[in-house]
């Protein structure tokens, strides 16, 4: 007899957005790393769930969580919000996707002129190429892709520092998007059926535990229902710290990888290894059951 399986991945990314496997392929390696649990959280589609749900049925062990991954309005940092059990086909699904996916339509042109402008001419059609492997439906281009052709052009040497020069708040080509109030995220995920997490809360850029306290305690009274606590970036200082908001804000806990693939070669899937037992019954019950 197998051996229960003891962790989840709840944060995954395929080529439906801007990870490198396909969303099978995100299957196929989660059940690898013998995980009891994988989350598909491709930025602003939702178009991965279902060939990802067809694979996920040959691997009988594992449960597949459907998700999506938001960007909201913040002032200084980066504020993402995962939605975890979310119903696909549901309207409210398609609505948000569509606003999503609008923002980002809006926001390519403007960055690929900026670049232009800066001795850097880059057509849609280059970053297009780069999405041969994904699924049916409209193609989600991002800043990660933009960053791939810029080193593979050799205007800068990684993915970190076209992010730093080019891409990133403050960078020559940044252009912002135009994002959804946390609370109104927030609701949308509900709509959609989902559970609303607060991804990667180091990524907000909080100066003190104060300012991040005050934030928690925000989205908590504005509907979130859990926070990422495990996480490539988090050191254990982090976690700790994120776990101890949890607890003070009565807020699920979840945690996962943010796999990418090449993208994002620090990011493993598995890693960090999160326990399925930290995971409320509330949280069980929606997501595994």
């Amino acid at each position: 007899m197998a051996p229960a399986r003891r962790f989840v991945d709840l944060h995954t990314h395929s080529t439906a957005s801007d990870g490198s496997l396909n969303p099978a392929q995100v299957v196929e390696r989660a059940d690898e790393r013998d995980l009891a649990a994988v989350a598909l959280t491709d930025h602003d589609t939702v178009d991965g769930l279902a060939p990802a749900g067809e694979a996920a049925a040959a691997f009988p062990a594992l449960k597949l969580v459907c998700g999506i991954e938001v960007s909201a309005r913040w002032p200084d940092g980066t504020l993402h919000l995962l939605g975890l059990g979310i119903d696909p086909p549901s309207q409210a699904t398609r609505d948000l996707a569509a606003a999503l996916l609008g923002a980002r339509r809006d926001r390519n042109p403007r960055i690929l002129a900026r670049l232009g402008e800066l001795g850097i001419p880059m057509e849609m059609d280059e970053l297009l190429a780069l999405k041969q492997d994904r699924p049916e439906g409209e193609p989600v281009i991002g800043r990660l892709h933009i960053a791939q052709r810029l080193v593979a052009r050799h205007v800068v040497a990684s993915i970190q520092e076209a992010f730093a020069r080019y891409l990133g708040p403050g960078g020559r080509a940044y252009v912002d998007k135009e994002r959804l109030a946390p609370r109104d995220v927030i609701a949308a995920i509900h709509a959609a059926g989902g559970l609303a997490v607060l991804a990667h809360p180091v990524g907000l850029g909080c100066q003190n535990a104060a300012q991040l306290q005050r934030a928690v305690k925000d989205f908590a009274d504005d509907g979130l229902d859990g926070i990422e606590v495990y996480h490539t970036d988090h050191d254990e200082r982090q976690t700790r710290q994120y776990l101890d908001l949890a607890r003070q804000f009565s807020l699920g806990v979840t945690g996962g990888s943010d796999f990418h693939g090449q993208g994002k070669p620090d990011a493993i899937l598995g890693r960090p290894r999160v326990p399925l037992a930290v995971l409320s019954e509330r949280f069980r019950q929606k997501l595994l059951r």
